[in-house]
């Protein structure tokens, strides 16, 4: 697969860059029949392969200039991953070319590439957006009032974040640039997002984790994972997100689906599918 993946629909360029791959667990549904259903569908589709997770992140060529929709984990998991600054880099765009970053949520597969390993911001020039509810609940609440999995990442999210101080910008639903616009779809954390690009085609939505195995969350979006803080409500919005992009023909932009992670939910009748974009 090459590793650069453009593509142009309708006014909008996207290129989808993967920062490698994590390997999930069944180990982290919760509920036993919800299990059984998975190790069932998991080895249908092959097993520890179908467990894998690519990491996808995606830029836009918008009308202002490039633009990120998150920007992978840089040095803060595991050496499969953290390759999106090679990625960019093969595409010809400069760091400092970046001018504004959206980030899905506060995860660091998603916010990780922001700084270097010594803490040094990536993006000089870069304005962080963030939707407000995200935002309030990981940088306005005292830690002791955070769930004991969302305390364990603060450190990581003060070396992230900390460079970029007075260039985080929180916006409403709906809010973001021109064209680009915020959706909620919460769950996964309480202010996850889907980005909403308009193309003058089919809209671009791009989701951070509203999918974590297409083996799995596509023919069963009612399983539930301990991935989510909130696992229930991620159900209710997976639900909701998959019929939604499904009915409306829009062009998925997904972290978690297989490289490249462009392309069309679809229904055949019995479980969503997910079909790949053609090559650009």
């Amino acid at each position: 697969m090459p590793n650069i993946r453009p593509q142009r629909i309708g006014r909008i360029g996207i290129t989808s860059l993967l920062d490698g791959d994590l390997d999930a667990s069944l180990d982290k549904i919760p509920d036993p029949a919800d299990r059984e259903a998975a190790i069932r569908l998991i080895a249908e589709a092959g097993g520890d392969k179908a467990l894998t997770m690519d990491c996808n992140a995606f830029m836009l060529d918008l009308p202002g200039g490039p633009a990120l929709i998150d920007v992978g984990t840089g040095s803060m998991m595991h050496a499969r991953l953290g390759h999106l600054h090679a990625r960019l880099a093969e595409t010809g765009v400069a760091h400092a070319d970046i001018r504004t970053i959206f980030l899905t949520h506060v995860h660091k597969d998603h916010f990780g590439g922001l700084v270097d390993a010594d803490g040094r911001a990536m993006f000089p020039n870069a304005e962080i957006v963030l939707h407000e509810v995200e935002a309030a609940f990981w940088f306005d609440r005292a830690p002791e009032t955070l769930p004991e999995r969302a305390r364990a990442t603060l450190p990581l999210n003060a070396k992230a974040f900390g460079p970029y101080a007075g260039r985080i910008r929180r916006v409403k639903e709906g809010g973001g640039l021109p064209g680009v616009a915020a959706r909620l779809a919460p769950g996964h954390t309480p202010g996850h997002t889907a980005w909403i690009v308009e193309t003058g085609e089919a809209p671009i939505v791009a989701w951070g984790d509203v999918v974590h195995l297409a083996a799995l969350h596509l023919p069963r979006p009612e399983t539930a994972m301990i991935y989510d803080l909130d696992p229930h409500t991620a159900v209710k919005t997976r639900r909701h997100m998959l019929q939604w992009v499904c009915e409306s023909r829009a062009v998925v932009a997904a972290s978690h689906l297989d490289a490249p992670g462009l392309g069309h939910i679809e229904w055949d009748g019995e479980r969503y599918r997910f079909a790949p974009l053609a090559a650009g």
